[in-house]
């Protein structure tokens, strides 16, 4: 499975090597009130879905640009796809972005503990994290693990600052200092730095990231030895459509993990 995964990550990486892509950045699918969607966005979607369907295998596809649909009777698996994570990025001409794919069983619920293969692939550098549950993570194929720090001094942290609401201000004002703070503009990029120890936590908490940003990204750092959670310290609840938002707190360490939940309340 993660061989398809990574052959559907290397198609879209591709196509956004192509002057079609290049023309396609400044093009609008279709926009809502809510949602706008890019014509790589879906052209993208597009690629991935081919490739899932060829593929023979039978899945229900859950993807943001268009409704929940199987590719046969025989549906043994639930794949939840993010074609293209970081589009804003992407339309303004900044080079960061990926393709982030969860698939699980068909029966179990949609939480990053009970995906069974992840990848999210770097469109851009064509690094590619992936892991398979119970065998660990990887990156470019190497055995990554989350790094051991245990406190803010010198900690390198994700922070989205979408949302300015309480939990962020203190996040900021409050002692400790949290310590030197970075973020993409992908969150599946941010949060999945965390497994290879380039970040040593990503916190994204207001409501905002939706179940495709983070669901590949987080199961990857479970399987590197990480931590994730919701802004409480609970597990976060199965994902039930890809509009509902969600509140991360992902850290390397329990230790870190628990510093990064006092500032936040």
């Amino acid at each position: 499975m993660l061989e398809l995964l990574e052959q559907l990550f290397r198609q879209v990486r591709h196509y956004s090597q192509t002057e079609r892509f290049d023309s396609d950045r400044a093009r609008v699918y279709s926009q809502s009130s809510k949602h706008t969607t890019m014509q790589f966005d879906r052209d993208a979607e597009d690629i991935i879905i081919e490739g899932l369907i060829q593929s023979g295998h039978g899945f229900e596809i859950v993807t943001e640009e268009r409704e929940t649909f199987s590719t046969g009777d025989n549906v043994q698996y639930r794949i939840i796809i993010d074609p293209i994570d970081g589009s804003t990025n992407v339309a303004r001409g900044l080079m960061t972005a990926a393709v982030a794919m969860a698939v699980l069983p068909i029966e179990a619920p949609v939480v990053p503990e009970q995906v069974e293969w992840a990848l999210v692939g770097d469109l851009f550098t064509g690094n590619v994290y992936q892991a398979q549950k119970g065998r660990g993570a990887f990156r470019n194929g190497f055995r990554c693990k989350t790094s051991r720090a245990t406190s803010f001094k010198h900690s390198l942290i994700g922070l989205n600052l979408d949302r300015r609401d309480e939990h962020v201000r203190n996040l900021l004002t409050k002692a400790p200092a949290l310590g030197q703070i970075r973020r993409t503009g992908s969150s599946a990029i941010d949060c999945v730095y965390v497994a290879s120890g380039t970040y040593d936590a990503y916190i994204d908490v207001g409501d905002i990231i939706t179940g495709e940003s983070f669901l590949a990204s987080a199961s990857i750092v479970l399987e590197a030895g990480g931590v994730v959670s919701d802004q409480h310290g609970k597990p976060l609840r199965p994902i039930q459509n890809l509009t509902e938002g969600y509140s991360l707190v992902v850290a390397c360490t329990k230790e870190l993990h628990e510093a990064i939940l006092t500032k936040l309340l």
